[in-house]
């Protein structure tokens, strides 16, 4: 049950690698050597969210924290990231046989300059490391099952530790063994052969899922935390528009050139059908069906296992896939003639125009939240200062409630020229903090500022209170006062009120 090795081209995976260093530091150099934190990422001690994140069922990424360090520093974050892809894109080409610099440029840019990549380092720096971590290893799952004579336990191994650092590992590992699998009917490997591949890769998954819920079973032992509770913190989608959602995402207007994305989609879609059909032609009837069975079952492997419907984030890695796939075919078509190699010229074409797309908006992007940063930075130090004008304040020791936030004030107006960036949810925003979760961790982690925040609890409690109730928001006077010997902050009114 083991496959057959195929030989290393190290010229062409060295190229590979080179291309993903320089796909990732024209798109998210920025991100690296400036400060973007936001919304999740003002967290900077990532060990301190490590609950949420067992109870969510990433609970190996409280061991990756106490080998990479539980602060996220950017440029840290962003080498292992940058490592993390380099060494996919070089797994990729090799189990694919991807040879040629047009088809590995291709694969680095649609692995590197996507939305989800961008949206993970823009929205959640503080664990983007982890989740590229976890898409790398579910690749190497792939090629334990699919190449290396290792059998189905080092596959295990390493479907078990995708899963236990980020939900989306196993479908990157899975949509990469389909898109191999499918190249081998193309070039005529044995039926049996590739049959033991896929059986190998099953029973992986299956032994790498009882290995993830018995490690699963003893971190929250080990955490204190109940089976129940983990479970309704895991709660996600269901299965309508799973199919779907990966081929809308395609379409996204995530580009400097949004219009102009939607034509060449089309495009690569009709260039990546042709190939298709040749393909086809060329293969017995069955080998054809099951080619085209793998194509149509592809966007909902990319999918698995959080059958996302909207939003786009780290569970949406794997939609790479899609691209992947694309790009595997177009190079597995045979071009014999003009007609075939003035399509692979399109394709390339096409795939540059889309990465150059991608490189500025994801520029443009970074360069929205480092201000968003600074002016949050801006009226935070002001709030602070009003606060500590407050007669009887103690930094450290008086309760503070801060109600709101700025966000919902009347302070938060988009940022002039940037309002087409709105379409990635981690750009929405005009401040680096969107929640009152966001403003406690922006209080601790980023200010350091001696804040005694009360509880949740107790924070609901006193926005039930007609007296905070009626207290007008920040900046207006009165925006700072005292509730029995709590000091109330008051960033917005709530709701539309503002």
């Amino acid at each position: 049950m083991n496959g057959e090795k195929i030989s290393l081209n190290r010229a062409a995976l060295a190229q590979a690698a080179a291309f993903t260093l320089l796909f990732v530091f024209a798109a998210h150099a920025f991100c690296f050597f400036n400060l973007t934190l936001s919304s999740q990422s003002v967290m900077i001690n990532a060990g301190q969210g490590i609950s949420g994140q067992i109870a969510g069922g990433r609970y190996l990424q409280a061991i990756y924290w106490r080998l990479r360090g539980e602060l996220s520093a950017p440029l840290l974050v962003g080498l292992l990231s940058a490592l993390y892809l380099a060494l996919g894109t070089v797994l990729a080409a090799w189990l694919l046989r991807l040879e040629k610099p047009a088809a590995l440029f291709a694969l680095c840019g649609a692995m590197t300059v996507n939305a989800a990549v961008l949206s993970v380092f823009a929205g959640s720096l503080h664990t983007a490391d982890a989740g590229l971590l976890s898409m790398l290893l579910g690749m190497a799952a792939a090629a334990c099952c699919l190449r290396v004579r290792l059998g189905i336990f080092p596959g295990a191994v390493f479907f078990a530790a995708a899963a236990g650092l980020g939900e989306t590992g196993p479908a990157c590992g899975v949509a990469l063994a389909a898109v191999a699998l499918a190249r081998d009917l193309i070039t005529g490997e044995s039926g049996r052969r590739i049959g033991l591949r896929a059986a190998q890769l099953l029973g992986a998954l299956a032994a790498g899922a009882a290995l993830y819920d018995a490690g699963y079973r003893v971190m929250l032992a080990r955490y204190g935390m109940g089976q129940e509770a983990a479970l309704q913190s895991m709660a996600g989608g269901g299965l309508a528009g799973a199919w779907l959602y990966p081929i809308r995402y395609l379409f996204e207007p995530l580009t400097a050139y949004p219009h102009l994305n939607v034509l060449l989609r089309v495009l690569l879609m009709a260039l990546g059908l042709l190939a298709l059909l040749k393909i086809m032609r060329r293969m017995t009837p069955a080998r054809g069906m099951i080619l085209l069975a793998i194509v149509l079952v592809m966007p909902f492997l990319t999918n698995l296992p959080v059958y996302a419907r909207s939003g786009i984030g780290q569970t949406s890695l794997a939609f790479c896939f899609l691209d992947v796939f694309l790009i595997a075919l177009l190079d597995a078509c045979p071009q014999e003639g003009p007609g075939p190699r003035i399509a692979h010229r399109m394709a390339a074409g096409a795939f540059g125009v889309l990465f150059l797309g991608g490189v500025i908006f994801s520029n443009q992007v970074y360069l929205k939240k480092n201000l968003e940063f600074q002016s949050t930075l801006s009226v935070m130090t002001r709030v602070l200062d009003r606060a500590e004008q407050a007669e009887g304040y103690r930094p450290g020791e008086t309760p503070v409630a801060i109600v709101g936030t700025l966000e919902d004030s009347g302070l938060s107006v988009p940022h002039k020229g940037f309002e087409h960036l709105a379409v990635l949810d981690a750009a929405q925003g005009n401040y680096a903090v969107a929640s009152e979760e966001d403003v406690t961790w922006y209080m601790w982690d980023v200010l350091g500022y001696p804040c005694n925040l009360v509880s949740s609890f107790e924070l609901s409690e006193l926005e039930e209170r007609e007296e905070v109730k009626s207290m007008p928001a920040y900046p207006a006077e009165g925006c700072c006062q005292w509730v029995e010997d709590t000091l109330v902050i008051k960033l917005s009114q709530g709701g539309d009120g503002r």
